[in-house]
């Protein structure tokens, strides 16, 4: 599978599953209303239950049809996909308080099939993807860097009444992106111990070193920045992958996510992969 193919599958899988909570939402929060006549109850359940549907509707789908989307989606106007989508995205950032996009795609990560690289190697998409959230990384410090020290103000039209960092505006959809990019291949990962790709001694150790790469500058980067930017890098480098990784594994831990992965465990039957002829691409050691 090649880069391109992968990425074009892991957002696919993520919008199926939003599309599918956007428009099971309200008969989910219907269902919900006869358990309980709690407002915020009612809503995290019914969110729980058109997750759970998503994911798992999407997985039997993946096993007919090439694609997710267009099934998901069959039928349904540009305006309504774009409906459903957005509904799909408010209705679990209303119930669950954290990014849609991270939590749709840890399930995009347990929903496809990323190839694992074999001991301490690596694999092409899988560096791709290293070089992609280490330029997001760089990306976000940079613009926190030209905007250091900059306020703005918001809410209700006074420039007093709310105060932030501009940069956090700026920055805010690329660590959205950064966090659901590594959402998804912790998932994967953990996808593929549980079918016996790779062993979790292996993922554990995989998953330290993609972690540490992508809050790492490459050295041919940190030439062009100035000794300022440098130190400024280092020094916010650490608290953003603090901030990112809590989010993520806040996410991949969570119950929720553990409860309906089960499901897809029973549903996905585990074909071991061990024993299948090594790829001699999957040997070249990760960049330190």
């Amino acid at each position: 599978m090649s880069f391109e193919s992968m990425e074009g599958q892991r957002r696919d899988t993520a919008d199926a599953i939003l599309a599918k909570i956007g428009a099971t939402i309200e008969k989910a929060e219907q269902n919900a209303a006869a358990k309980t006549s709690d407002p915020a109850m009612r809503k995290l359940m019914g969110a729980r239950m058109a997750l759970e549907y998503a994911v798992l509707a999407t997985a039997r789908e993946k096993n007919m049809a090439t694609e997710v989307v267009a099934t998901a989606l069959k039928g349904a106007t540009v305006a309504q996909q774009t409906a459903m989508l957005k509904e799909g995205s408010a209705a679990l950032g209303r119930a669950y308080r954290v990014e849609p996009e991270v939590l749709v795609n840890v399930f995009a990560g347990r929903l496809n099939d990323v190839e694992m690289p074999k001991g301490l190697g690596s694999t092409p998409e899988i560096d791709k993807m290293v070089d992609t959230c280490r330029n997001l990384v760089t990306s976000i410090v940079k613009d926190e860097y030209a905007n250091r020290g900059r306020f703005e103000g918001g809410g209700s039209g006074k420039s007093d009444s709310f105060i932030a960092l501009k940069s956090e505006g700026i920055v805010a959809p690329a660590k959205t992106e950064l966090a659901a990019r590594l959402a998804f291949m912790e998932s994967s990962i953990d996808a593929a111990v549980g079918k016996g790709a790779i062993s979790q001694v292996n993922a554990d150790m995989l998953k330290e070193r993609i972690e540490a790469q992508v809050f790492q500058p490459r050295p041919p980067q940190s030439l062009q920045f100035s000794k300022e930017f440098t130190a400024f890098f280092e020094q916010r480098g650490k608290g953003l992958r603090i901030d990112a990784m809590k989010e993520v594994r806040g996410v991949t831990q969570s119950q929720t996510v553990q409860e309906i992965a089960a499901k897809l465990k029973v549903m996905i039957p585990a074909t071991s992969r061990l024993d299948r002829p090594a790829d001699h691409r999957a040997h070249k050691p990760m960049e330190r």
